[in-house]
């Protein structure tokens, strides 16, 4: 295995940022203006490092949070490699076969972001992992504990002689974590794209049915727009499932909506999404059973969410109308 622990730091504009991905548009995370990274065995003994400073040619000027953060100035960003050469460079260090490993989830969509923009390969890398996953294995997470590297760093007790958010320092402690843990387990046993998904759409209840994965779409909306992704059978009898028009939002990436056999009574359509590489998503579907309390939880955010449009679009009625509204100028809702 080659294991690579690596940090970015990235700047940011003051106004968003979009970029066509394939005819797709998509928001810009930030572009890249530090890397640093430790080449780690399954101990956590580091082998070899990496640091470069890039020049970013699209947010340019160093947004003032980021320079209070990381400490870097306007003359380092001014002074760093082109970001093409640099981000090769970080390529011809790390290895063709180079597996990625960072504190969180951050970082592998930034990169593969800035790859595709500079003209590299975004496929690379095609295995990464959350070492925060494997951390929380073996230290379980307790009321009022944080997750960030420096509050890690504190919770096992390791020497902090380097200050935090610059890239080099940050990998290197956390090569210093990674040695802390059941290391070469945690990556041996660490689930594919595929059975993160899965578990993050049926959780810990378990009770979904007939699970189907759609893996690297371009659209964040194929769960209902397109008929491969939404037309489902009834897991009892096989008969065709009628949606409801109505999709209904759970958690942060999901959605849900009714869907009716006309044999075997409802159940419902439930979608996960995942946007883990920062460029496509990917779309986990089960079907769930109706219960009561399922249905008075639908029956409740139907007629809040239909309640909403039906005020929103009588206030856009108002505006056309009202020529008082029209002169003045005021934004529609």
């Amino acid at each position: 295995m080659n294991l690579i622990v690596f940090d970015l730091e990235w700047n940011i504009g003051y106004q968003p940022k979009t970029f066509l991905y394939h005819g797709t548009e998509l928001t810009l995370r930030g572009e890249i203006i530090q890397i640093g990274a430790a080449r780690i065995n399954d101990r956590g003994d580091v082998l070899d490092t990496f640091e470069v400073n890039l020049k970013p040619h699209i947010f340019r000027k160093l947004q003032h949070h980021i320079a209070k953060v990381t400490g870097l100035s306007q003359g380092d960003l001014d002074a760093g490699l082109p970001m093409k050469e640099g981000l090769q460079k970080f390529l011809d260090w790390a290895g063709d076969d180079a597996e990625l490993a960072e504190w969180g989830l951050d970082d592998v969509p930034v990169l593969k972001q800035n790859l595709f923009l500079v003209g590299l390969d975004e496929n690379w890398p095609n295995r990464w992992y959350d070492l925060q996953r494997i951390f929380l294995q073996a230290y379980p997470r307790k009321e009022g504990e944080g997750l960030t590297l420096e509050s890690v760093v504190d919770r096992l007790g390791i020497p902090k002689e380097e200050p935090f958010h610059n890239a080099l320092d940050d990998a290197l402690y956390t090569a210093r974590v990674c040695r802390k843990l059941p290391l070469a387990e945690g990556l041996a046993t660490y689930p594919t794209e595929e059975e993160l998904l899965t578990e993050a759409l049926l959780g810990a209840e378990n009770t979904g049915r007939d699970v189907q994965l759609f893996m690297n779409r371009m659209e964040h909306d194929d769960y209902r727009s397109v008929p491969e992704l939404y037309q489902a059978r009834c897991p009892e009898c096989g008969a065709p499932l009628q949606n409801d028009e109505v999709w209904l939002k759970r958690g942060n990436t999901g959605y849900f909506t009714r869907a009716a056999c006309p044999y075997c009574g409802h159940w419902y359509l439930r979608f996960k999404l995942s946007r883990r590489d920062g460029l496509h998503w990917s779309f986990a579907r089960c079907i769930d059973p109706a219960t009561p309390e399922y249905d008075a939880r639908w029956d409740k955010q139907k007629a809040a969410l239909l309640e909403r449009m039906k005020r929103k679009q009588e206030r856009n009625i108002k505006r056309v109308m009202d020529p008082k509204l029209r002169l003045c100028g005021a934004p529609p809702s």
